[in-house]
């Protein structure tokens, strides 16, 4: 049978555990029809900037897929465990920093988050790539619709099979950033860290025995 990936996480709250009024809240918004709900995940809490505002998705009983990278952003867990293995007492994460420029313009032609050392006597830096999950079928805008006007206290079922493109996340994604900013980064002294949920790291192999 077929999975059907559906909503985990929603505009930063549990799909499972909420009313079928919070539900038509967040599908207003999801359909463009009402503001955007602030992200709790990221400092100082900004309106979601994602389309929909699906954090991650899940099937049944699975462990939800991060379908959003403002997701790896609570409680600034990646930075704290970089810090760890890099020995920093403390540090700060700057993102989307420019890295490398055109030739032809002089613009900056790519972007890296960094993590940086918080004692102003250090220089030490590192890179990091965080990658979220793309996912293959329709899209969630009938899902959107149907929720919209449920009133049912076990939300429906998803409306169409979708489920996580690991390929595209990691092939046709992930690698080629590798490819671009790990050599690079090499060359300046520097390492890159990469950054993926559980369900990703496991489909592209898990850890080497």
């Amino acid at each position: 049978m077929t999975e059907r990936y559906g909503i985990a996480e929603w505009f930063g709250e549990r799909f499972d555990t909420m009313s079928p009024s919070r539900r038509r809240e967040l599908a207003q918004a999801a359909l463009g029809h009402a503001p955007q709900p602030c992200c709790p995940f990221q400092g100082g809490k900004p309106k979601c900037g994602k389309k929909g505002g699906v954090c991650s998705i899940r099937s049944g009983h699975k462990g939800p897929v991060i379908t959003c990278p403002r997701r790896f952003d609570e409680n600034d867990l990646i930075p704290n465990w970089l810090s760890r293995i890099v020995g920093f007492s403390d540090a700060y994460l700057a993102r989307e920093v420019p890295f490398m420029r055109s030739p032809s313009t002089g613009r900056a032609a790519g972007r890296i988050d960094i993590i940086v050392s918080g004692d102003s006597a250090a220089t030490t830096w590192f890179g990091l790539e965080i990658q979220a999950v793309y996912f293959s079928g329709k899209g969630m805008q009938a899902d959107f619709e149907l929720l919209s006007t449920n009133d049912d206290e076990m939300p429906p079922a998803p409306t169409a099979v979708r489920r996580p493109d690991w390929r595209s996340s990691s092939a046709k994604r992930l690698m080629p950033q590798l490819q671009v900013k790990g050599p690079t980064l090499r060359r300046w002294g520097t390492k890159l860290a990469v950054a993926v949920d559980l369900p990703f790291f496991e489909a592209i192999g898990g850890p080497f025995t």
